[in-house]
């Protein structure tokens, strides 16, 4: 699975997002799971604490973001389509128009460039009459590509249990795109806008901070449409833990010569492709589809089995690099 450096995200976006406000009932997932003093109740303090590793969170515009296309057959459509009804759903199986993704360059508090730092968000669209509703969301990742230092900012719908709602930021522009700009950090209502992780995102951002799908790199950017909006940072050892949650678990199964461990680390498929029943030899390795079937069955049954009980596959953890 070569060249493809997230296996198994969107950060989409991305991002840890469980989604719809009301959605994730009975999924089993317990809120607020956080080790006691590690990640503040709070997305203000939050920022606070990841200052020193990832400088200033930055305030988000929807407005600037790229449009996430939608197609149908090949072609471009703009209405939204029935689930699972176009090429490359998201990763819920949705086929909706309006969704942007943005990626900006870390700052320092006097304003000066942090080049190590790069921040990704996510502006998701459910259509207009989810909107009117209540129902969009917009999540932001921060990553420290040199020390793999990473913040995950979620909306208030990740997690049930709050009712503060973000969608009162957000409106659609002339062309049907989720535009607003979001309160930033230094506003009292960035605890409106945003939460600290309600969970562990690394139960879907397991093997490093961003995830890629067809659906989310559809999102490229303008300056060079070579390369998707959400950053392609992951290798087989790069480095990635999260600020305020040393806990995580981030493990992944590594078997020695495999094909799909030699450009990145594999994360467990089914912890965010089978949501929308998305099949990974239908689009990895990038240059010849399908092409490592063998290699891909092998990381599925290590996952399936458990390392313990697979000879030749073991588990292994990202590196942190100190500052």
């Amino acid at each position: 699975m070569k060249k493809f450096q997230v296996v198994f995200t969107v950060f989409v976006s991305a991002l840890c997002t469980i989604g719809e406000r009301g959605n994730s009932s009975g999924s089993g997932i317990v809120y607020g799971a956080q080790s006691e003093g590690s990640i503040p109740a709070t997305a203000s303090q939050y920022a606070k604490l990841v200052r020193s590793e990832l400088g200033v969170v930055p305030t988000i515009d929807c407005g600037d973001g790229v449009r996430v296309p939608i197609h149908v057959n090949g072609v471009e459509v703009f209405e939204d389509q029935q689930r699972g009804q176009c090429d490359n759903p998201d990763f819920k199986g949705s086929c909706r128009v309006g969704s942007r993704a943005g990626r900006l360059e870390g700052t320092n508090a006097d304003g000066t460039a942090r080049p190590d730092v790069v921040w990704a968000y996510l502006c998701r669209s459910q259509g207009a009459e989810a909107l009117a509703q209540g129902v969009a969301s917009v999540q932001m990742i921060g990553h420290n590509t040199r020390t793999g230092a990473t913040a995950f900012f979620e909306a208030p719908d990740a997690d049930p249990t709050n009712t503060n709602d973000q969608t009162v930021y957000l409106r659609f522009d002339e062309n049907d795109l989720l535009d607003g700009e979001l309160p930033g950090p230094e506003d009292p209502d960035f605890d409106i806008a945003f939460i600290p992780p309600p969970i562990q995102c690394s139960q879907c951002h397991q093997a490093d901070p961003f995830i890629h799908d067809p659906w989310i790199d559809g999102a490229r950017l303008p300056g060079d449409p070579s390369q998707p909006v959400i950053p392609q940072v992951a290798r087989p050892d790069s480095p990635y833990y999260i600020v305020g949650g040393p806990d995580w678990d981030r493990r992944t199964v590594h078997i020695e010569g495999n094909g799909c461990v030699m450009c990145h680390r594999a994360p467990d498929p089914e912890r965010f492709l089978g949501i929308a029943g998305h099949d990974v030899n239908s689009f990895m390795p990038p240059n010849a589809p399908g092409s490592m079937t063998a290699d891909y069955k092998a990381i599925r049954a290590c996952y399936d089995d458990g390392p313990e009980a697979t000879p030749g596959c073991d588990w292994v953890e990202p590196p942190a690099v100190s500052r």
